[in-house]
């Protein structure tokens, strides 16, 4: 009974290995093709994905060459753009185009490479024409406010700040921004925090009427065009709610002596754009 027990289970045994044999003789050429294919696809698709995360990060981390000094009419961004470049003291008028040339950073060692420094003229019309031919090859932005205009100014200041806020280059290239309050030597100048706070305060009124104007200009099914919320919703604006880093600093582009002074007084402003070069 034993003997054909193990007989029978010898006979089944070999019956099986018969049939795989088979099978594998049948589908293996066919499932090593399809490996090969699912190898394929699989490494096409982590090449893409390679390539996107690549990109992603090399566009965060690359930006472009021009430093622009930016503000309204006679804030001084000529006579800061003649300091940082030329190192002196020189009577200005307002430009009528820009003025622009290569900024070598005061580096220990050279490591960094040079930019372009460009003055914007602060026409509100030639303004934004020349500001488009560097928006994508923006670097950092110098934002000039005359101190001593800025409470008879401040409405223009808010809306320059906050179109330059909501720029779409700006934005996506997260640009660093810098409000240089120029001016700073004469007694009558606002202090750099008073002009934050009064630019907050004017930036909140201004963004609750472009939104009831937009509200007011909707399509006639009350579809609204999608924009991006200045600050947090909910609460006065405020600068430090901002995803990008904008920083103040005070200055004086005459600085503290006469005509044809040497006296040092745009560091702040000068190692900002150093460190960002």
């Amino acid at each position: 009974y034993k003997t054909r027990t193990w007989s029978a289970l010898y006979c089944k045994m070999d019956f099986l290995w018969d049939v795989w044999t088979a099978a594998e003789a049948i589908f293996l050429p066919e499932l090593a093709t399809y490996e090969t294919e699912i190898f394929a696809v699989t490494a096409v698709v982590g090449l893409l994905v390679l390539l996107v995360l690549l990109k992603c990060c090399f566009s965060r981390g690359q930006r472009g060459r021009c430093v622009c000094l930016l503000g309204l009419s006679d804030a001084g961004k000529t006579l800061l753009y003649m300091r940082l470049i030329y190192g002196h003291y020189s009577r200005t008028q307002n430009s009528i185009t820009e003025n622009k040339a290569s900024y070598e950073p005061a580096v220990p060692g050279g490591k960094k490479r040079s930019v372009e420094l460009v003055d914007i003229p602060g026409d509100e019309r030639i303004r934004d024409q020349v500001l488009s031919k560097y928006r994508n090859s923006l670097r950092a932005v110098v934002l000039v406010i005359d101190s001593v205009k800025f409470p008879q100014e401040v409405r223009n200041v808010a809306e320059l700040t906050f179109d330059l806020l909501l720029d779409g280059a700006v934005r996506k290239g997260h640009v660093p921004l810098l409000v240089a309050c120029n001016k700073q030597d004469l007694a009558s100048a606002r202090g750099c925090e008073a002009i934050r706070k009064q630019l907050e305060r004017e930036i909140t009124a201004l963004r609750v009427s472009r939104s009831a104007k937009l509200e007011a200009t909707e399509g006639p099914k009350g579809r609204q065009t999608k924009t991006v919320f200045l600050g947090k919703e909910g609460k006065d604006f405020e600068f430090s709610d901002l995803p990008c880093k904008l920083e103040f600093v005070g200055c004086s582009a005459r600085g503290k002596g006469e005509e044809g002074s040497s006296v040092p007084d745009i560091e702040k402003l000068k190692n900002w754009i150093d460190e960002r070069c």
